[in-house]
């Protein structure tokens, strides 16, 4: 099976095209060989990828899929629109609770500056613009990083049959959480809101 370099989508060796892009794939599938022996020496042991497809549930694949077709790009970043779109959200569904605490230390930073320093709305607006598309553009490789480091710190702390359990427990999604980091963000916003107009008035 192979990748398609535009849009990530599988396909089975010889096809000519892209099934969902169009894109010309006879090139991808002459060097698909290489690559595949490359990615066989850098893939990780079968216990760690089990561990990960655990720890991320149902949605494995799709980000799979990504991390190796950024792999194939040599680069880190690949696009996550549910990240730009929903950001704070996303991150705590997601169980990246420490990301949402930076990311809304980030913005609180921000929108102190401009309380402090006046300035401009536009410039404010245009710094958290910025910042979301950073997060959409780096949201992939976000939670890499992540699974990563819970699924060491889970299996290297637990015996087998317990890190499966915490793989499960600690890994998946949360509404819940997506739902009180919002909450919380917009708790903090609007009290920041009130600050700046009672200190304007």
């Amino acid at each position: 099976m192979a990748f398609c370099t535009k849009c990530g989508t599988q396909y089975e060796a010889g096809t000519a095209f892209c099934g969902d892009c169009g894109t010309p794939v006879a090139a991808t599938a002459t060097i698909q060989p290489f690559l595949s022996n490359a990615a066989q020496q850098a893939r990780p042991t079968d216990d760690v990828t089990t561990a990960e497809m655990k720890f991320i549930g149902n949605n494995y694949d799709y980000f799979n899929r990504k991390w190796k077709i950024a792999e194939l790009k040599k680069r880190k970043q690949s696009w996550n629109w549910a990240a730009f779109l929903l950001t704070v959200p996303w991150m705590a569904y997601r169980n990246m609770y420490l990301y949402c605490c930076i990311f809304v230390g980030l913005l609180c930073v921000e929108d102190l500056a401009e309380y402090a320093f006046g300035s401009p709305a536009i410039l404010s607006f245009a710094i958290s613009i910025a910042t979301i598309a950073t997060l959409g553009w780096w949201g992939n490789s976000l939670y890499k990083h992540h699974v990563q480091e819970k699924v060491i710190e889970i299996t290297a702390m637990n015996t087998p049959e317990q890190a499966d359990i915490e793989l499960a427990r600690q890994g998946g999604t949360s509404i819940g959480a997506a739902i009180g980091f919002e909450i919380a963000a917009l708790a903090i916003i609007a009290l920041m809101f009130l600050a700046e107009t009672r200190g304007n008035g």
